[in-house]
């Protein structure tokens, strides 16, 4: 009964002078693979973002963000594709004056990438998303964006001859980006 109050708050604080952004950042992703029975697997690749967002700045707010990421360390195969993102987060922020606000995010993801495997060719994977960061409000309209993001992600199981192996990875994504707010 009070997380349906709670739910029913947050989503009656999402009307309360609302405002639509969209906007574009850049990540450095570092991803830890554990492949089970099997060693840890770094990986570091760019990751490009486009986002789409509801609410305020200084309260709460919803972002849809579409993601590419390529993988071209080739974890998974000789010849590892792009991957193609979707996340949806939930954003507290703060007004901390001097047009700073700090926030955090909680949220979840999916995912998909091409592989050339001899028993896939693509994997998917669902990921659980938390971090935090400072928007500067530049302007009434622009605003920059600075933070960090932790993802745990779950891939699909991937089969070898002999054995299906589970696979998780832990990702960590400083970023950098802009939004336009409408």
């Amino acid at each position: 009964m009070r997380i349906l109050l709670v739910l029913s708050l947050l989503c009656i604080s999402l009307f309360a002078e609302p405002s639509g952004y969209i906007g574009i950042s850049i990540e450095d992703s570092t991803e830890f693979f554990t492949l089970k029975g099997s060693d840890t697997i770094n990986a570091s690749a760019p990751q490009y973002k486009i986002k789409a967002g509801y609410g305020e700045i200084s309260n709460f707010a919803v972002e849809a963000a579409f993601s590419y990421m390529d993988y071209s360390t080739n974890v998974f195969s000789s010849n590892d594709s792009a991957a193609l993102m979707l996340d949806i987060t939930l954003y507290k922020g703060w007004d901390m004056g001097y047009n700073l606000y700090p926030y955090l995010g909680v949220g979840i993801g999916m995912g998909a990438m091409k592989v050339e495997r001899q028993l896939e060719d693509s994997l998917s994977f669902s990921s659980f998303n938390f971090g935090g960061g400072v928007r500067y409000g530049i302007s009434q309209t622009y605003d920059f964006d600075i933070g960090v993001n932790y993802k745990l992600r779950t891939w699909q199981t991937i089969s070898l001859v002999s054995e299906d192996v589970k696979v998780t990875s832990h990702l960590v994504n400083p970023y950098i980006g802009i939004n336009y707010h409408f």
